[in-house]
């Protein structure tokens, strides 16, 4: 019980993994970090990585809605799951917003 932690009466494993996660929670939480990135992506109109301080404002948002539907998973657990899935979520939103990425790259391409 040393990874264990007593919190409002419920007993939370604290090294909790994503892959430990329920397959409902994990089907409600991909598709809002990927909604969230994209609309990041949108805001600052680039179609690249985001910049660290923006990955952090998505990461937070995403966690402080895990918490609200009371999912417990470590905040350093869902950080490195965006990581792994940072490319994916790049190449998916050049697939959904084409006309928008196309769009974007010649703004940037005139700067």
């Amino acid at each position: 019980m040393k990874n264990h932690i007593k919190v409002n009466g419920k007993l939370l494993q604290t090294n909790k993994r994503f892959s430990q996660l329920k397959e409902s929670q994990k089907n409600w939480i991909v598709p809002e970090l990927y909604n969230l990135y994209h609309n990041k992506m949108k805001e600052i109109r680039t179609t690249r990585k985001l910049p660290p301080h923006h990955r952090d404002t998505v990461i937070s948002s995403l966690y402080e809605q895990i918490r609200d539907r009371e999912i417990w998973i470590p905040y350093g657990e869902v950080k490195k799951y965006m990581f792994s899935k940072t490319a994916k979520m790049v190449k998916s939103f050049k697939k959904q917003f084409p006309e928008l990425s196309k769009e974007i790259e010649a703004e940037h391409a005139k700067k």
